[in-house]
Formats: structure tokens, sequence, C-alpha cells
């Protein structure tokens, strides 16, 4: 390795150093652990029992869907969406961000943003005929967008191509989160790039948005701005935003903090699950992912 390499390999584990949790070598030291853990099916819920977990099935044309989104609409006025989109659409055959994929061909990029976006739009104008009060010159549904170090500037230029959407760029927040070092193996051997000799980072995942919210100071701001609910979007789950607003009016009537919104799952099937595990002295109700 060239010298001009090492200096930049060791100042990049520095700055990982830094920004890492606990620093680099506790963060080896937990995923050692955690992968070996996994490799032998070790789990931290092992003494839980999984059962399906308390909700409400809403199903089109049945009055129950009909009373919990009447109820919804009532809280458009304050709400904000937060669209976690930190990766790149690799593992589906697609090299750009993934809010950039195409949902459908009929329409010139007409994508996974521009959906979200219209979404969002069309709440704010849902929500000015419920509440006359509301100032059309003024009120606003703010919108913020998880990115990471590899999606950041292509997220950027996407917005400012398509003039923000129509959401108007002073109502749009960019959180980026950190990227930490991949692992290569279960022996959490550090992946190293052979062309640039450097340590090769993917984003955290999608858990920080949580801790960004509320360090950016974007949840504190919207607080402030008269919103209580947060809506959070996966980046590429377009059927989801039909549920919004009878999520929304499953969580006013019941006064839930937080709300989830699944579908049912067939056995073996790779995607994580919404499970309450029922242990002896406590029990959660947490995501449960299938690998």
């Amino acid at each position: 390795m060239s010298e001009e390499k090492k200096k930049a390999l060791l100042d990049q584990v520095q700055w990982l150093d830094k920004i890492t949790p606990g620093g680099l070598v506790d963060y080896c030291e937990r995923a050692r652990k955690l992968l070996a853990d996994s490799k032998a099916g070790i789990s931290p819920y092992d003494k839980y029992t999984p059962e399906v977990p308390d909700g409400f099935f809403l199903e089109p044309g049945k009055p129950l869907l009909d009373e919990f989104e009447a109820l919804g609409l009532k809280e458009l006025s304050k709400i904000g969406f937060v669209l976690i989109a930190g990766g790149l659409g690799e593992r589906l055959g697609f090299s750009d961000i993934k809010i950039k994929l195409p949902i459908i061909t009929i329409e010139e990029d007409y994508t996974y943003m521009k959906l979200y976006a219209d979404y969002c739009l069309a709440c704010r104008e849902m929500a000015l005929k419920m509440d006359p009060a509301l100032d059309p010159a003024t009120f606003h549904i703010p919108f913020a967008i998880m990115t990471s170090d590899r999606s950041h500037d292509l997220t950027i230029e996407l917005m400012e191509k398509h003039n923000w959407y129509g959401l108007g760029k002073e109502n749009v927040s960019l959180i980026r989160q950190e990227d930490v070092p991949a692992m290569n193996d279960n022996s959490a051997t550090l992946a190293l790039n052979e062309e640039t000799g450097l340590l090769v980072t993917k984003p955290h995942g999608h858990g920080d948005i949580h801790s960004l919210m509320h360090g950016s100071g974007v949840a504190k701001r919207w607080q402030e701005q008269g919103k209580e609910w947060l809506v959070f979007l996966q980046d590429t789950n377009a059927l989801a935003v039909k549920a919004v607003i009878s999520m929304l009016g499953v969580s006013r009537k019941h006064d839930w903090e937080m709300n989830s919104c699944c579908v049912p799952r067939m056995p073996g099937e790779a995607m994580g699950a919404i499970c309450h595990l029922k242990g002896d002295d406590n029990s959660i109700v947490i995501n449960v992912e299938y690998n």
C-alpha cells in the first residue's frame, strides 16, 4: 500500500473512531459478538414467546375503516412526513437512489419521491378543507428526508431538478446519517476497498431516524409548529400511504404513541414481522427481522 493510501486510511480510521458509538474498537467487538451469536442461533429474545400483537384488521368498504379514516382526517393539520431514504437501489438492480425509482412508466419521471410529495400535498389540501381556520398562505405539512453519505447529494440534485416537487424548499429538512464500517464476514473483518485502500462504509440503518430527528432539532421545531404526529415512510413502499389516514384515526382514538402498518406474513417469508414477545416478567412489541 502506498504512503498516500496509508495516510488516507489512517485519516478515515480516526474519523470513524470519533463518530462510532464507543469508538471503532468497541464497535468491532460488539459486531463480532452479535455476528457470532447470530451464526450460533443465539437470540436476545430466546426467553420470549412470540404472539400476534393486538391491532385492528381494516378492510376497505367496512364500517371500522370508515370510522378510523373519519377520525384521521381531523389530524391532517398536525402531521409531518419523514421519508427514510438513505440507500441506493443496488439490490433492486438500480444504481441510483431508491426514491428515484419509477413507480409507473405511463408518466415520465413518476418516481417514489413524486408519489410521496403528491400525497403530502393532497393531505395539505384536505386539511385546509377540514379546518377553515387554517391560513392557506402559511399552512404547510413539513417533510423530512433521512439521507446517507451516498444518497445525500443525489437527493438534493433530484429535489432541485423538480423544484422540490411543490413542497417548498423551506418546508423540507434533509437529515444525513453517518456511515459506519462494513463487515466482510461473521468474524467481523472490516471490509476494505482494494482500489482506494479505504474501509468500505455503509449507512447505519433505518433506526437512526429517531435519534436524528431529535438531535437535528427537526422534531422540536415541528412540535413548536403544532405538529403532533410523525408519519414515517420507507423509501419504496408506495401502498403504505393508503393506510396513513386510518392509522392516524386508530392512534387518536386509542391515544397511542406509536402505531405500525403491517400485512399478514406467511411462514418462512423473507420479511420482518411485528411481534408481541411475551416473557415471564414482561413483554414487548417489537419488529423482529427475518435474518
